[in-house]
């Protein structure tokens, strides 16, 4: 869970001393395993668990359509995950259907759940959705644009989400609408949120955008192509995010480039980071990156196939991925493989590590594929 630091003034024989004590950081968003898009609201991809160590197939649950999205886990194991059969699932811990939400469009948004377990999700119909844990509809807030982008909920209630109309919207914790930022093209990028509630996104229009929590702009950057991949904040503040020019960038957090890689290929894969600050993400040229924090390459590994899913890492490093080649690798932290799994077509999902170490993860098969041991 992500967390701030307070201060405590405690007595002592010689005055007083400063203790640093954690508090809650980000009260809004769920205290889950798995709460929303990328683990969390900076986006490292990290779990505090230990994953699949061999490629268990515990169950599969058939929708209707590709799953494109990364599934979010509530409190008591409950997977929600959206299909572009335009449905909301909400999938047991033992497979079993518990419920599905229908929407006029494809669900391609990855969900994202609040502390009282309002799951919010975006749809091709234009909408933001706010659904009860119950399945019923709490509020749908309208944009004027497919929402394919993963919402972001932020300390204060605020829901940041990107739309195809050109915008990031910001909405309040009961559905009205507080600012937009306008760009120059549609927003599939998941906004990451700092510690200070500083909001980083990409727009089609080729621009990483940093926001203050009051909707101004403190600064963009320009590359030469989409940036359609989400940012990834890292403890020292730097932002790390790819592009389709085929650059992976570096920011300082006053927009400063601190280092970038050419990869000669488009970059959709959002980057993740594990605790010694190693930089994961893949890329159209079939392979998975690893970048030490300051820009050298540790290694990288070819897949059969572009890699737009982005990676995610369990509490021993392993790191687990997708690939257009239908496959989900499991690679060691120093770039040797651990296993492999095949699905039916292209993955193009994220993957999920809830409490026991399963690992879930969508394939345009239309499975969502939990790996992993007997459930518990």
């Amino acid at each position: 869970m992500l967390k701030k630091y307070r201060k405590l003034l405690c007595a002592s024989a010689t005055g007083f001393i400063c203790l640093i004590l954690p508090s809650v950081l980000f009260a809004q968003t769920a205290d889950t395993p798995w709460p929303m898009f990328r683990h969390d609201l900076q986006h490292t991809g990290r779990s505090p668990y230990v994953s699949a160590q061999k490629p268990t197939i515990k169950w599969t649950f058939k929708t209707g359509g590709p799953v494109t999205t990364s599934p979010a886990i509530g409190s008591d194991g409950t997977i929600y995950f959206g299909s572009k059969d335009k449905k909301l699932y909400a999938v047991t811990k033992e497979g079993k259907l518990k419920w599905s939400f229908e929407t006029e469009g494809e669900v391609e948004s990855s969900p994202a759940i609040r502390k009282d377990g309002v799951i919010f999700f975006g749809s091709w119909d234009q909408h933001l959705y706010a659904v009860k844990p119950d399945g019923s509809l709490l509020w749908k807030y309208k944009s004027n644009g497919g929402i394919i982008s993963s919402p972001a909920i932020a300390e204060d209630g605020t829901v940041y989400v990107g739309s195809w109309d050109k915008r990031l919207h910001a909405v309040s914790s009961d559905g009205v609408l507080k600012w937009t930022q306008k760009t120059a093209d549609h927003i599939v990028s998941s906004p990451a949120i700092t510690p200070d509630g500083t909001i980083f996104f990409g727009s089609g229009d080729y621009y990483l955008f940093c926001m203050t929590p009051a909707g101004k702009a403190a600064w963009s950057f320009g590359t030469r192509y989409l940036l359609d991949a989400s940012p990834l904040i890292a403890p020292n503040g730097n932002i790390y995010i790819g592009s389709e020019d085929a650059k992976f960038y570096a920011f300082k957090p006053d927009g400063k480039v601190f280092w970038s890689y050419d990869a000669q290929y488009d970059i959709d894969s959002s980057a993740a980071m594990d605790v010694d600050g190693t930089v994961y993400f893949g890329a159209g040229d079939n392979c998975i990156y690893a970048f030490t924090v300051d820009g050298k390459l540790k290694w990288r590994f070819e897949t059969g196939a572009s890699v737009s899913s982005s990676p995610v890492i369990g509490a021993d490093g392993t790191i687990y991925v997708g690939s257009r080649d239908k496959k989900i690798y499991a690679l060691k932290p120093d770039g040797t493989i651990k296993w492999t799994l095949e699905t039916g077509e292209a993955i193009e999902a994220s993957p999920s590590i809830d409490g026991y170490g399963t690992l879930y993860i969508g394939s345009n098969d239309g499975m969502l594929y939990a790996i992993g041991e007997t459930a518990k």
